[in-house]
């Protein structure tokens, strides 16, 4: 127990140099020599005001050990705030999170929601940056974008 704790301590502190991460897990496996790190189980993560809910994460590290790449599995919802002070609330298959180009991959089944401005985007594929909070949508023939949002409409327009 104690060397899967001192484990798990080198690899918080390198995962959050600038920002703390916090990761719960129910189990936790580490592969040095492939530089990646498992949670495995009710996976909980947090990292400022982002938050992460999946069935598993990997973490995959450069040879400084800093953290190229974040990959949930397992039917993922999360929360993710944006630069410019918007957020999305939302659901995947799977997510990847690249923190280098501050961008996130949603794959398979994705629901994406704008609570401020009641917006939700479904598709196969969407690519957020974390920068300009910038999506980008794809479907596929089974399952083509689709996009609801909310129209205010003024009265007069209404009463014709």
């Amino acid at each position: 127990m104690k060397k899967i704790l001192t484990a798990l301590f080198f690899v918080l502190i390198s995962i959050g140099a600038a920002e703390n991460v916090e990761i719960t897990a129910d189990h936790f496996e580490a592969d040095q020599l492939k530089k990646i790190t498992e949670f495995i189980g009710n996976v909980h993560m947090k990292k400022g005001n982002d938050e992460l809910n999946a069935s598993k994460v990997l973490v995959f590290f450069d040879k400084n050990r800093k953290p190229i790449r974040y990959e949930a599995v397992g039917k993922s919802s999360f929360i993710v705030y944006m630069q410019n002070g918007r957020y999305y609330v939302g659901r995947a298959d799977r997510l990847v999170y690249l923190p280098k180009k501050e961008v996130y991959e949603l794959y398979g089944n994705v629901v994406l929601k704008e609570p401020l401005l009641e917006r939700t985007i479904f598709g196969e594929k969407v690519v957020v940056e974390k920068s300009t909070g910038r999506a980008r949508v794809k479907g596929d023939e089974k399952r083509p974008v689709k996009f609801i949002f909310k129209v205010e409409e003024s009265n007069a327009s209404k009463n014709r």
